[in-house]
């Protein structure tokens, strides 16, 4: 059985043209993310849902949306959660898939951050869930795990709000033994996969994997 993704696109920076990701865009729940529609209709897609308060999206999207009876779901402009988590809430009630999500970085700061730190919610814990940009994939490890990539990736080990303690990696050009990542120092950027399975475990912590991926 092949495996299923579901797909959320938001309305940052991301060229479909240029992504390493390489996955057929069919079979999964889809969602636009207000303005993320746009990166639909450059791929010629139809999205499942679209969500948010819809303060991004064209007149001309919108009326495309509700023409081919794509399922909308509208909030106010005022409120506690950003499109993108509301987003993230439903896909993560309504599919046991991999989510990928495209257009999550670029622009202001503040919003990147955000996005990513979404991630490491613990209610996510047992989700699959990565961001994709035109050439990296970014991810929180919850819990000891083998990643996959190629010879040559550059893997960056970011401890997210708070020490990481106990970090210990397999297959990585320089290995981490037992070592904690501090958010103040730089210790876990930069390294190198030289195998294609990757170890990593650690004890206590949120783990954020930036994952550079090969032309």
């Amino acid at each position: 059985m092949n495996e299923l993704y579901t797909y959320i696109f938001l309305n940052g920076d991301f060229d479909v043209s240029k992504s390493p990701l390489k996955l057929p865009m069919v079979g999964g729940l889809s969602i636009a993310v207000d303005g993320g529609i746009r990166h639909f209709r450059k791929l010629n897609l139809i999205p499942d849902v679209l969500i948010g308060d819809l303060d991004s999206i064209s007149i001309q999207d919108l009326d495309w949306c509700k023409n081919q009876n794509v399922e909308i779901h509208k909030y106010p402009k005022e409120k506690d959660q950003t499109d993108f988590e509301l987003a993230l809430n439903y896909a993560s009630q309504k599919t046991q898939d991999q989510i990928i999500i495209f257009g999550a970085l670029g622009g202001r700061i503040d919003q990147t951050l955000a996005n990513i730190g979404l991630l490491c919610n613990p209610q996510y814990a047992n989700k699959a869930i990565k961001i994709c940009s035109n050439h990296e994939y970014i991810y929180f490890l919850h819990s000891p795990t083998i990643v996959n990539g190629k010879i040559g990736d550059t893997l960056s080990l970011l401890p997210w709000g708070g020490p990481v303690s106990g970090v210990t990696t397999t297959g990585l050009q320089y290995p981490l033994n037992n070592e904690d990542l501090l958010p103040d120092r730089s210790r876990g950027i930069s390294n190198v996969i030289c195998s294609e399975d990757v170890i990593i475990e650690f004890r206590k912590g949120n783990l954020l994997c930036v994952q550079q991926l090969l032309s």
